[in-house]
């Protein structure tokens, strides 16, 4: 069997090969820091600006294998090295330290537990099959009604991600003329709770299934935040929303096919008085033809593993507000890859 299969005549390439490398490479990246992370790189060289020796010692690695490590991290903008002792960068600090009120740990260790997930073999099968992977079921959640363990990992893992950009975008959007925020599949409320505590007179429901509520409501009380936030119980699908005069949606439509994202905004539509506003907070593509960006697009590659929804394009997003009646329907950026699309009843 002839294993030459390449033409015979060789024709210098268009472009050199990086963006090629870069993507490979990366798929080395992530699990880089995931094993740093599971093995306290990120604490220790907090703790004690370590040189390479010290952390062979105190993780019991290999030099080889800790230079290794190591580079990574600081290749990655997560760690620099200052005569020959390792710190972490302010963003490393931010987000990698469990000290962090932006900690983003959680996140990293619900795909970890979950790494199946996102094996060729199950992003293939979620292609071909179009049906998600997680948990090994085809409703994840339907997992997150009935087990409370997997409900409570989920919720902090989402928390740890959505408490920066919580922070951002409730300054942005002006909601002074707002009382009472529903934050409509809401989790754990961080973003119920940030919006509150920016704006003194607005109070805020979050609204989730009856097995993750009593998370929320641990966070609640963690912030103090009793007094004006609460945890409503039910299904967005099937039970009336509690009364509100804002509706928000994080992380909600990407889990859903168009025709879900079509029915919640009609619903809110339906449930709010005029003047009421709707904003739906996503990763959006920068155009109706999805040309990207990457994390948007890889976002929806994430979204084969855990859900039967995708990213949307703004246009998209805007359509589904319009239909449902909403008037002066915007874009605002707000954080990192976020936008909020928003709009308001006549």
């Amino acid at each position: 069997m002839n294993t030459v299969t390449f033409p015979s005549s060789v024709t210098m390439p268009r472009n050199d090969d990086r963006p090629l490398w870069d993507v490979l490479l990366g798929v080395f990246g992530l699990p880089a820091l995931f094993i740093a992370h599971r093995l306290g790189l990120f604490e220790l060289v907090d703790a004690k600006a370590p040189t390479l020796e010290e952390l062979c010692v105190e993780l019991k690695l290999a030099r080889r294998t800790a230079q290794i490590l190591v580079s990574t991290a600081t290749a990655l903008d997560f760690m620099t090295v200052e005569d020959g002792r390792y710190r972490l960068t302010p963003l490393a600090e931010d987000y990698l330290l469990p000290r962090s009120s932006t900690y983003f740990g959680y996140y990293w260790d619900l795909i970890i537990d979950n790494h199946q997930v996102f094996s060729f073999d199950a992003l293939k099968n979620a292609i071909v099959n179009d049906k998600p992977t997680a948990y090994g079921v085809d409703d994840i959640y339907q997992t997150h009604r009935e087990e409370e363990e997997r409900t409570r990992e989920f919720t902090r893992a989402m928390h740890s991600i959505s408490l920066p950009p919580a922070m951002a975008w409730a300054r942005k959007l002006d909601l002074a003329q707002h009382r009472q925020m529903l934050d409509i599949g809401g989790g754990s409320g961080a973003h119920a709770l940030m919006a509150a505590q920016a704006v003194p007179t607005l109070n805020a429901t979050i609204f989730d299934l009856e097995t993750v509520c009593p998370v929320a409501e641990e966070f609640i009380a963690h912030y103090g935040m009793g007094d004006r936030v609460s945890a409503a119980r039910g299904d967005m699908w099937i039970d009336p929303f509690p009364a509100a005069d804002f509706h928000f949606y994080s992380h909600v439509f990407h889990g859903w096919p168009p025709e879900k994202c079509a029915f919640l905004s009609r619903k809110s539509f339906e449930h709010l008085e005029p003047g009421g506003r709707i904003a739906v907070h996503e990763f959006v593509y920068n155009d109706a033809d999805k040309t990207g960006p990457f994390p948007v697009a890889a976002m929806s590659m994430v979204m084969l593993g855990w859900g039967v929804g995708e990213q949307y394009s703004a246009d998209e997003i805007t359509r589904f507000l319009s239909q449902a009646g909403f008037v002066d329907v915007e874009t605002v950026p707000t954080f990192g890859y976020y936008n909020i699309v928003t709009g308001r009843k006549p």
